[in-house]
């Protein structure tokens, strides 16, 4: 259980640092708003958090564009429907997979 709540956790910020990395003006924009707010050789702290929305806008854009956990939460039709040239039965489980979304 430990492990589990963990791990996504870690790919988050894993995933998070390869886009940033990989990106020089994401990069150079983050650095940029860090030193305004927080200021050089500085730690965050909380009270920083809500003055930093170019930092918040770029882990929503990571976690989109990779997902903590692979399937969301499971969706029971009332009726009978069919999505996507799929019939779709009543009370059958599906599950969406949000890597296949992108």
């Amino acid at each position: 259980m430990v492990v589990g709540g963990s791990e996504t956790t870690s790919n988050s910020i894993e995933s998070s640092r390869a886009e940033v990395m990989n990106k020089h003006e994401v990069r150079e924009e983050l650095n940029k708003e860090l030193e305004e707010v927080v200021g050089k050789d500085k730690i965050v702290e909380e009270s920083h958090i809500r003055k930093l929305p170019y930092l918040y806008a770029v882990m929503k854009e990571v976690l989109r564009l990779h997902p903590a956990l692979l399937l969301l939460v499971p969706y029971c039709p009332s009726e009978t429907c069919t999505v996507g040239g799929y019939t779709i039965r009543k009370g059958y489980r599906v599950f969406v997979n949000v890597w296949a979304i992108h």
